[in-house]
């Protein structure tokens, strides 16, 4: 009978975040977050490849709660060290890459500063999947949505 190696030896359910000289680690999202952010991706490839969806567009108060759920504990840290809304936004980008994409894919926005379509250092393509895949939601205040997003339920 074939035995598998325990699961800590190997898998890394952290993410750590090197802001200002402090290092600040994510732990593992909650199933529903995970799900929520694999949802929001693939609403945003949709979006992305000209179909229509509600999802991919977040009003202002949705896309601070998302980043507050992907972030989890980190993001009162970040705010409690009165870091800026700037890099609060990377942090909580890169966190949702993590979570609905890879590792590498938020390493590449990481590395790029939020641009995902500079090359990263080292790099010589640009990230590609982070910039078809991520809305960056509404920054006047409105939502720009078609019609009316149907009740997600009550967030966490």
């Amino acid at each position: 009978m074939a035995k598998l190696k325990a699961l800590d030896e190997f898998l890394d359910t952290t993410l750590t975040l090197p802001v200002g000289g402090k290092e600040y680690t994510v732990p593992a999202p909650s199933a529903e977050t995970g799900l929520l952010c694999q949802k929001l991706m693939h609403a945003g490839v949709a979006a992305a490849n000209g179909k229509e969806t509600d999802l991919a567009d977040l009003d202002d108060v949705e896309e601070f709660n998302l980043y507050k759920r992907c972030l989890g504990p980190v993001h009162e840290e970040l705010l409690a060290d009165k870091i800026s809304w700037p890099v609060i936004k990377l942090c909580g980008v890169t966190a949702f890459l993590w979570i609905a994409a890879d590792l590498d894919t938020a390493t590449r926005y990481w590395e790029s500063g939020g641009n995902p379509e500079a090359p990263a250092p080292d790099q010589t393509t640009s990230s590609a999947a982070a910039s078809s895949t991520w809305s960056r939601g509404s920054t006047s205040g409105t939502n720009p949505r078609r019609k009316a997003a149907p009740s997600r339920g009550k967030a966490s």
